[in-house]
């Protein structure tokens, strides 16, 4: 078989699942219109200063267009998420953890993060990113998934403490952490990648003060894979602009930064409501999914953010199941989730599905989770959806 057909039989196989990946979204047909169009075969490579000895503006002819769908996105970033800058080129969520590092931090810099154990981002732990960089990761306490242990910050006196995580149910003690990292000279980032999409219906108190936030534009922000940064100090989005420059990456990609122009602009009169909705939904699901006889982490608050976090003794006492075979089972049946026991809202949400729609998806999960063939119940939710995004119905 060719490339075309194992792409189309993707596309005709993906129309016909509920995607409830907490780490994916959907692209409205506008937003890949613009992922594929003719900008995915050009370069530009903006300047405005002296390079090898010659005054550049750009390193590439015919960017015209190419450069004000950048000025119009970031543009749309400041006005949506808050702040006074916006950077669109980095590639991906790890690019631009990876510059805002390199941007705030010198050899042998005591970082902190979220570990792994605790729902962080591997990246932030030994071999990976502080290796590269020669800095020295010191975990983060946190307490049922959202309260951070201020106390060891003071302790260890780190100089980048990193908030954001994997795993994300609930907002930080964000304002006490800022007190704690202006006491003892430290710089707070946020990697909001998971949380991107929540941002603007208000998921995270004074994320504002941050030095920096960042992440993916792909998760519950629904917009093509690549990264964002934001920063309110322009000393920092200097260098962040500096590293983003044959250090971190070289070309970014316009294709990309046009599709992301475009879900910035469906996304911005829904911006406040999707983030709501989102949240309604995922404690609907997790209410439901908990009185069919599935445990549900952190219940009875659940969850604030598009992910649920199913038991993992639950489901092997209740169902005989681990969280890959989990995944296995739905995806039979056709509901697609990760194999670690996350389920997530963003996607459907994003199509309009409600609260109710959430309950009537919790029974069916419980009925494949139990063994039946569920797959005709998928397909009658899965047509109930009419084609457009919560974006493209204003």
């Amino acid at each position: 078989m060719n490339p075309q057909g194992i792409i189309q039989l993707h596309d005709e196989y993906r129309k016909r699942v509920l995607n409830m990946q907490a780490s994916e979204n959907f692209l409205s047909y506008r937003v890949r219109k613009a992922l594929a169009s003719d900008m995915a075969s050009r370069y530009s490579m903006l300047f405005d200063k002296e390079v090898h000895g010659s005054f550049v503006h750009n390193a590439y002819g015919g960017t015209k267009y190419q450069e004000e769908i950048k000025e119009y996105a970031e543009n749309k970033a400041r006005e949506i998420f808050g702040f006074k800058f916006a950077n669109v080129k980095p590639i991906s969520g790890h690019i631009a953890a990876m510059t805002v590092l390199l941007s705030l931090t010198n050899k042998g810099d005591k970082i902190m993060a979220i570990p792994p154990e605790l729902g962080g981002y591997d990246g932030y732990s030994q071999p990976y990113m502080p290796d590269m960089f020669d800095l020295n990761f010191v975990p983060l306490d946190m307490e049922d998934m959202r309260r951070i242990d201020v106390e060891k910050i003071r302790r260890e006196k780190p100089k980048l403490i990193i908030l954001g995580a994997s795993y994300i149910l609930f907002p930080y003690n964000l304002t006490e952490v800022l007190e704690v990292a202006e006491e003892i000279g430290a710089r707070v980032v946020y990697d909001a990648s998971h949380i991107m999409g929540l941002l603007p219906a208000g998921f995270q108190e004074d994320i504002e003060k941050c030095d920096a936030v960042y992440g993916s534009t792909h998760k519950s922000f629904p917009g093509p894979q690549g990264g964002i940064i934001f920063t309110n100090d322009e000393s920092v989005d200097e260098k962040i602009e500096e590293n983003l420059t044959w250090r971190t990456q070289d070309n970014y990609h316009t294709n990309r930064v046009a599709a992301l122009a475009m879900a910035l602009y469906e996304f911005s009169p829904v911006a406040k409501i999707y983030g709501k909705n989102v949240a309604e939904n995922s404690r609907a699901l997790a209410r439901a999914l908990e009185e069919g006889g599935l445990g549900i982490k952190h219940s009875p608050e659940y969850t604030n953010s598009h992910q649920v976090l199913v038991d993992e003794n639950s489901l092997k006492d209740e169902f005989s199941l681990t969280p890959p075979q989990m995944s296995e089972v739905l995806e039979e049946n056709g509901i697609i989730v990760d194999s670690v026991g996350r389920i997530g809202t963003a996607e459907l949400t994003w199509k309009g599905y409600g609260p109710e729609d959430m309950r009537e998806i919790a029974g069916i999960i419980i009925a494949a989770l139990e063994g039946e063939d569920v797959k005709e119940e998928v397909l009658r939710m899965v047509d109930k959806w009419d084609g457009k995004t919560m974006g493209s119905r204003i």
